[in-house]
């Protein structure tokens, strides 16, 4: 069985070493390959350096994984750089002719896995359940607080309110309270709308007939269209508590109205964003 996992890297290059090492101290079956593609789209040179030697023996070392080490020569986005990352595996695989990818991990590299037994935990789970198409594990804090990472699925208003002083209405509260599923009891296996994409496990091949992240999008929204269209296949995304990673709690996209005038990651999540409802604005829920 051949598994690939890619991580997508933006000025942290201690952090994906960190994140490499952990990965191959996964305890996972004898008949399982692992194919890592880090993509370095920081255009920095640093950064880049610091990832070519310390990765360098990991590349070497081919025992049972095989390491992908690509410096983009710009930033090409999440999107494009989480595709590309893809692609490098299946050259990769092409070429020492091995049977083809059958599980995907999309990582960032600011996960970390503590638990030696993740990977295994939901390839296994998914073996066991053939309509599972995409699972992510249940993340926390270093303060073993949750960190959110399923959502229900883009709601215009809510996106728009949520910046705004009216999310401290009482029913606007309760509507981003149930978009951001605040209540959800964290403790057990669930369909859910979807998940971010800070760490998923898709099928591959499921990944090949929506064809990997929409390259329309830039950085966000990718996530939310990639569960949605698995539930339009007939297959199920599930939250996952089982496994159980470690998150940095830091999230690009949170801030106000105001900080829209300020950051450019920001405005890039409404631009996204825009796309996003434009596109699927009138679509009925697959869910129901």
């Amino acid at each position: 069985m051949n598994i690939g996992v890619v991580i997508l890297d933006f000025l942290k290059a201690k952090k994906v070493i960190q994140n490499v090492q952990s990965i191959l101290n996964q305890n996972i079956s004898d008949n399982i390959t692992l194919y890592i593609s880090v993509v370095d789209n920081s255009c920095n040179t640093q950064n880049a350096q610091i990832l070519q030697s310390e990765l360098e023996p990991f590349m070497k070392n081919k025992t049972r994984h095989t390491l992908i080490l690509d410096i983009t020569e710009k930033n090409i986005g999440y999107t494009k750089g989480n595709n590309r990352g893809v692609k490098n595996i299946e050259k990769k695989i092409q070429e020492q002719q091995t049977e083809k990818l059958d599980y995907l991990f999309i990582i960032n590299p600011d996960i970390e896995t503590k638990d030696k037994n993740v990977f295994q935990k939901m390839i296994t789970y998914l073996e066991n359940n053939e309509k599972i198409g995409i699972i992510g594990p249940r993340q926390v804090h270093e303060n073993g607080d949750y960190a959110m990472n399923v959502r229900q699925f883009p709601n215009l208003f809510i996106q728009i309110f949520r910046r705004l002083w009216l999310r401290y209405l009482p029913f606007i509260k309760q509507a981003v309270e149930r978009d951001e599923m605040q209540k959800m009891n964290t403790a057990h296996i669930q369909d859910v709308d979807w998940l971010q994409s800070s760490f998923i496990c898709i099928r591959k091949n499921i990944w090949n007939k929506i064809e990997g992240f929409n390259e329309e999008y830039f950085l966000f929204m990718a996530d939310s269209e990639i569960c949605l269209e698995t539930w339009k296949l007939g297959y199920r995304v599930q939250f996952f508590p089982e496994a159980e990673v470690y998150a940095d709690g830091i999230r690009c996209s949170g801030g106000g109205f105001i900080q829209l005038f300020k950051s450019w990651v920001l405005r890039q999540h409404v631009k996204d964003a825009w796309k996003y409802f434009c596109k699927h604005l009138f679509e009925k829920n697959v869910r129901k």
